[in-house]
């Protein structure tokens, strides 16, 4: 088989492929024994029949049809691994000669991963941020558990203000017709919450226990229910009781009770390690988000705009996901915000340039760099998920053997690789 590529613009190759001749005579004749088993030919069994009456009924075309769907695939492939390119969509073929007893030969185009210009890899006077825990932070942390552990009491003074939990019947009218949905028995208001309509929980300010008060407020202009909209309206508000919040000490008796420490100072301590070890978290992932765009910035590529589209769509598919999350679908979202399909792609456009551009600068260093990932280091980060998520061994387990998941795995520990390679390049100590 002979192939041959030439670069065109914009990350495009064009190709010509020539299989040999005996080897397109042997796969129209695997495809005439294929084809005749499936035949109907009266007077012949199924796969009796020879070539010259099945090409009587069939016809010579079908079955060169037949071998070109199965040859021409495997001679791309073939030309593709002889010319060590990557091509990142389908090819367009066309067919230029497939007469038997003569070399296939067929041309096309296709697009592929473009050459990456690496620049500067370090040098770009990046320092990791210094990790500190003040503790003011570690009294907001004591102060949540404190909050949670809280108790309501009966508030004595039965007068409702400001942070009082209100247990309160209401109905709503507009226009003195009872507003639907708009009626509860025994519910428990947080006064200053905001959890009501704006104005509901201020006007209860003063009540004491026992009293009847009529609300009047007005819907918001943005609220969900359209029809509510701006809509005047009035509460009967019964308060049934009124309690306050009851904070616990805090000493070692809270530590014990909140926690699996014995005494409050062994709690502050542990709040402190666990809110460092998230900070350091948070500021090495920063920093090798501005390593990774330092390098990507340094570098030259010209970008195949198939790749940024399809990761356009991969980061409004996350978005999605992540959006199902608080109980919204994409398509809520686009009517709450007023976007079109449209201009949530170009919004998500400039991202996916980004992200595009940073995989294969990444790709890039890993070729520069050397950098290797063996079958063991894939073994041990399946082991390491199968601690993990010990719910789905038996799928791990499938994936594990899965040829095309383990090279997915190693592409994400070569990144991974790459990425490590750069932060230790700017680290400090290696730019002395």
């Amino acid at each position: 088989m002979k192939a041959t590529w030439d670069r065109l613009e914009k990350n495009w190759m064009q190709f010509t492929v020539e299989v040999d001749a005996d080897r397109f005579g042997s796969a129209v004749d695997q495809a005439f024994r294929k084809l005749v088993r499936q035949a109907r030919i009266p007077g012949f069994r199924p796969g009796k029949a020879p070539r010259f009456i099945f090409e009587r009924h069939y016809g010579k075309e079908s079955l060169v049809q037949e071998a070109l769907d199965t040859l021409i695939p495997e001679a791309y492939t073939e030309a593709v691994t002889q010319a060590e390119v990557e091509p990142i969509d389908r090819p367009e073929i066309d067919l230029e000669s497939a007469e038997e007893g003569q070399p296939l030969v067929f041309k096309g185009k296709v697009q592929v991963k473009p050459d990456v210009k690496l620049g500067s890899l370090s040098g770009f006077g990046l320092t990791p941020p210094d990790v500190t825990v003040a503790q003011e932070q570690v009294d907001e942390q004591l102060a949540r558990l404190q909050d949670r552990a809280a108790q309501l009491v009966p508030d004595d003074s039965g007068e409702v203000k400001e942070g009082s939990f209100t247990v309160i019947d209401f109905e709503g009218f507009i226009g003195g017709e009872p507003l639907e949905g708009g009626k509860g028995e025994d519910y428990t208001l947080e006064i200053g919450s905001k959890n009501f309509i704006p104005g509901f929980e201020e006007q209860l300010t003063g009540a004491k226990t026992g009293e009847v008060r009529e609300v009047k407020v007005s819907f918001p202009e943005d609220y969900h229910a359209e029809h509510l909209r701006g809509q005047e309206t009035s509460f009967n508000v019964t308060v049934k009781d009124v309690k306050r919040k009851e904070l616990p000490p805090l000493d070692d008796s809270f530590a014990s009770t909140v926690s699996r420490f014995q005494s409050l100072q062994e709690l502050r301590s542990d709040i402190e390690n666990r809110l460092k070890e998230t900070a350091e978290e948070q500021a090495d992932k920063e920093f090798r988000n501005k390593v990774i765009e330092a390098v990507s910035d340094a570098a030259e590529v010209e970008l195949p705009e198939v790749l940024v589209h399809r990761r356009v769509h991969s980061l409004i598919d996350e978005f999605s996901h992540s959006l199902s999350h608080q109980g919204m679908t994409l398509e809520n979202y686009t009517q709450a915000t007023g976007k079109s399909h449209e201009e949530l792609h170009q919004e998500f456009e400039e991202p996916a340039r980004r992200s595009v551009k940073a995989d294969l600068v990444l790709e890039a260093v890993t070729r520069q760099a050397d950098l290797l990932v063996s079958e063991s280091e894939v073994d041990a980060e399946f082991d390491a998920m199968a601690q993990l998520y010990k719910s789905q061994a038996n799928d791990l387990a499938k994936l594990r053997r899965n040829v095309e998941y383990r090279e997915r795995v190693k592409e994400s520990l070569l990144k991974q690789k790459a990425v490590a390679h750069l932060v230790a390049l700017n680290t400090p100590a290696a730019e002395k």
